[in-house]
């Protein structure tokens, strides 16, 4: 039996390989089916009756003994087996864990170690973005080459050669001695800028050998071009340098007259006019004039735009259609006013006072008009109709029967508002603007309103379907003071949208307008006539450009016209220096950042005697004498001038001494202009030592004219110059003629320069001993499309809403700043009482703190 197991257990092992799973479950390498056959076999020999009893008893007994013993010797067998392989598959399993564990803390100490000693080849994160950065500065990374014995020298010769009054500052020899490649100078009013300049052009020609036709010096007026030529030809003479006025125009220019060299290497563009040079006279030279962010159109000008005029009024329906929309607007008396506004009140409450003088001012305005031959008109009654408006008696000057339409005469812009009504009581213009005022209130049926004599026969033949010749007429853009002739009215807002860096036509189809605003149409004229304008131009022989046409193909989005410029052309601005930086306009910015790009894409440089020198910008400027908003400049190049011009090195200068007025009249106009946003750090002082100790308040006045002349005459008296300022010439023509005597005696005397009356606007960079300020700085209007405007030319600074409104808001407070800092010693403000509808609109008077001992106030 025991052989049997072991054979048939080993026969199991020996043949397991042979026999597939279904045969191991047939004989189990167990035992267990030679147990099932033993037993099978005893009960078939018991069932036979083959067995003796007691044999098989005893041979039983024998069999179980013998049996128990050998399955106890293999079950012990297989039991040591089966127990010796689980013991050694968990101790593996157990001294796997335990050499892992104790393993990986001896590898990681070594490598730790071994860390210590070797670099890693590729430390961090591979990245795949492999491209280097675009170098967006415009200037090379490069210093001036001064070295400090350099500097030395020219401070010992500058104190040797000027004058104690004249010397330097520490700002000042800060931007004199300037190294880095952009620098812009915060110089307040008085500062001693130009002066300062001129020692800069000196260290450029003289001492680092710069050439004069590498150096380009700008300036915005043409006045202030030649007075800093003046002031480079005396301190040139100081160091022996010829230097004369010829000469000077080569380098020191005006933006206007340096985009003409652009044009002048082009043999298709060679003889180019620029339009706002045009001579009224076309036999004349034509000149530069004195500013041309306010020039007038004169009569060549206007020709060439009523020529154009004419031909797309002829060849377009469109367009026609559109001019005769705006004729029809023009000529009403302006759209209806609500009578129960509370802005109105005041002047309704003085509607029957109006009414008694309305004959006399019907009648006064008639006058005018048949004096010019303008009146009668073809088909229109010349009796006065009478009128009732909110139950008073007003006047229209007669009745368009064909139109059914009362016709009512206005005041020609030509004639002087010195005409009065009731013996001299109120101006006609007055009681004219009451007079429409009431009709717009509370009349309803039509009327015509003319202004204008020379328009006025035009504008009635339109209406009447009579057009012989293309309409001449008036219209008031929104935020405009008063309606324009609609030609310098295309070109002004032309201009506005151009200054802003803006394409005409592009920005008027991202502008929108209510439905029934007017100027929707005027707009949409506008963007039909404007690129029609600049072909017709184009077309002349020569051919015409506009000054914003010429910057903007040579802007910094005009990258191809820029790499066909000969470097000749481009060297001239290696070293470019700009005054009245805070007057530059998005224009002349973007042409400006074009040039300095390309001059780096090709790596211009010149080598003088003390090193090599790459392409660089100085700006000199003052945001708190930036009024030229309404232009289309901006302040905020200036205020954000190192990210319109990024350099690898920039420096920033503040020169805030003041060597013209004395420091009370600083203060004043300080405390005004402090509420805009501008460069902070900022406070003058005064400088000169005559103004040094000086505290003579700026005197507020009510307007008195009489008041006024006597405090002229006490200080052209006291032989000091005196200038009389005004933001309206209007105002200026009734003080003149006050003046009238005064005036005349200085001529008499030779001293016509002692008494100057000027704009706010046109005083800027002048100065007297005695300033009279003769009304207040007020924002005047708000204009919807100049803010869209704004907007589109990323103009807005905090993300407000009306933009434009806001510049213009800030700029009166400039405005008033500039007007006071041009004077020395006294300065004298007439104020008129604040007007009742003045809208809320701010107003520089606003801002004075009569509790200051910088003002003091004679208004009670």
């Amino acid at each position: 039996m025991s052989s049997l197991h072991e054979s048939g257990s080993k026969a199991s092992l020996q043949d397991g390989s042979k026999h597939d799973q279904s045969h191991e479950q047939l004989a189990p390498d167990d035992g267990s089916w030679q147990k099932k056959v033993h037993v099978f076999a005893q009960w078939l020999l018991k069932w036979i009756n083959a067995h003796d009893a007691t044999s098989w008893t005893a041979g039983n007994a024998s069999g179980y003994k013998t049996g128990h013993e050998a399955g106890k010797q293999l079950g012990h067998l297989e039991g040591r087996k089966q127990g010796h392989d689980e013991g050694r598959q968990q101790g593996h399993d157990e001294g796997r864990e335990v050499g892992l564990r104790e393993g990986f803390d001896s590898g990681h100490e070594a490598g730790f170690e071994e860390g210590k000693l070797v670099l890693d080849l590729n430390p961090g994160a591979r990245s795949t973005d492999i491209a280097p950065g675009v170098d967006i500065n415009l200037f090379e990374s490069f210093d001036f080459p001064i070295s400090p014995e350099l500097e030395q020298r020219i401070r010992d010769d500058i104190r040797a050669k000027l004058p104690d009054y004249q010397q330097p500052t520490e700002p000042q020899w800060q931007m004199i001695l300037s190294r880095h490649p952009s620098t812009y100078i915060v110089a307040g009013a008085g500062s001693g800028k130009s002066t300062t300049m001129v020692l800069r052009l000196l260290v450029l020609r003289h001492y680092l050998n710069v050439p004069e036709d590498l150096i380009t010096v700008v300036t915005f007026t043409r006045d202030s071009r030649f007075d800093f030529i003046s002031k480079v030809i005396k301190v040139f003479k100081l160091w022996e340098i010829p230097m004369d006025e010829k000469r000077g125009k080569t380098f020191v220019r005006t933006f206007h007259s340096r985009i003409l060299d652009f044009f002048a290497w082009s043999p298709s563009l060679q003889g180019s006019k620029a339009f706002e040079f045009l001579s009224k006279d076309a036999t004349a030279e034509d000149e530069e004039p004195e500013n041309v962010l306010d020039v007038r159109l004169n009569v060549r000008q206007l020709d060439l735009m009523n020529r154009c005029y004419q031909n797309l009024f002829e060849s377009s329906e469109k367009f026609r259609n559109l001019i005769i929309e705006l004729v029809k607007y023009s000529t009403y008396i302006g759209e209806p006013l609500n009578p129960e506004d509370p802005e109105h009140a005041k002047r309704i409450a003085v509607i029957k006072k109006c009414s008694r003088r309305d004959r006399e001012t019907c009648e006064a305005a008639e006058a005018l008009w048949h004096k010019a031959g303008h009146w009668p008109m073809p088909g229109v009654t010349t009796d006065l109709v009478p009128i009732k408006l909110k139950g008073e008696t007003f006047y229209a000057n007669g009745y368009a029967e064909d139109l059914q339409a009362l016709v009512v005469l206005g005041v020609d812009r030509s004639e002087p508002d010195t005409v009065t009504v009731e013996n001299g009581k109120t101006k006609l213009s007055l009681a004219m603007n009451m007079r429409r005022l009431f009709f717009r209130l509370f009349y309803s049926q039509r009327v015509l309103y003319f202004t204008n004599y020379e328009e006025a026969m035009c504008s009635l033949e339109t209406l009447r379907g009579q057009v012989s010749e293309v309409p001449k007429f008036g219209y008031q853009v929104d935020g405009d003071i008063r309606p324009a002739p609609i030609m310098p009215a295309f070109h002004s807002a032309a201009s506005f949208l151009e200054n802003l860096g803006l394409d005409v036509a592009e920005a008027i189809k991202g502008m929108s307008f209510t439905k029934r605003d007017m100027d929707r149409k005027f707009f949409e004229a506008l963007g039909l006539f404007w690129p029609a304008f600049e072909d017709f131009l184009a077309d002349q022989s020569p051919k015409i450009f506009t000054f914003n046409k010429m910057f903007a193909m040579y802007s910094e989005h005009a990258e191809e016209n820029l790499s066909k410029l000969p470097e000749s052309v481009l060297k001239s601005q290696m070293v470019t220096l700009v005054d009245e930086f805070q007057d530059c306009g998005a224009n002349t910015i973007s042409w400006l950042r074009g040039v300095l790009t390309e001059l780096r894409l090709r790596r211009v440089e010149y080598r003088s005697s003390q090193g090599s020198i790459y392409p660089s910008l100085m700006a000199v400027g003052d945001d708190w004498q930036s009024i030229y908003g309404w232009r289309g400049s901006s302040p905020k190049f200036f205020q954000q001038f190192e990210s319109y011009f990024p350099s690898p090195s920039s420096l920033r200068i503040l020169m805030q001494q003041n060597f013209r007025s004395q420091q009370m009249v600083i203060d004043a106009a300080e405390s005004i202009v402090k509420h805009t946003r501008s460069i902070g750090d900022k406070h003058g002082l005064a400088g000169h030592p005559d103004m040094i100790g000086l505290n003579i308040p700026v005197q507020l006045w009510r307007r008195d004219d009489q008041r006024l002349v006597d405090l002229v005459n006490e200080h052209y008296e006291a032989g000091e110059e005196v200038m009389v300022l005004s933001r309206s010439r209007s105002t200026l023509d009734e003080v003149s003629k006050k003046l009238s005597r005064t005036l005349q005696r200085a001529r008499w005397e030779k001293n016509a320069d002692h008494i100057r009356l000027m704009t706010y606007h046109g005083s800027k960079g002048l100065e007297a001993d005695a300033v009279f300020l003769v009304g207040d700085c007020e924002q005047l209007s708000s204009s919807d499309w100049r803010n869209q405007a704004y907007a589109l030319a990323g103009l807005v600074m905090n993300g407000e809403a009306r933009a434009y409104d806001v510049a213009q808001g800030e700029e009166v407070m400039r405005l008033a700043y500039v007007a006071i800092t041009r004077a020395k010693v006294n300065c004298y403000w007439f104020l008129d009482p604040p007007k009742p509808a003045s809208k809320g609109f701010p107003r520089a008077s606003a801002k004075i703190d009569k509790d200051q001992a910088f003002f003091i106030d004679y208004r009670r």
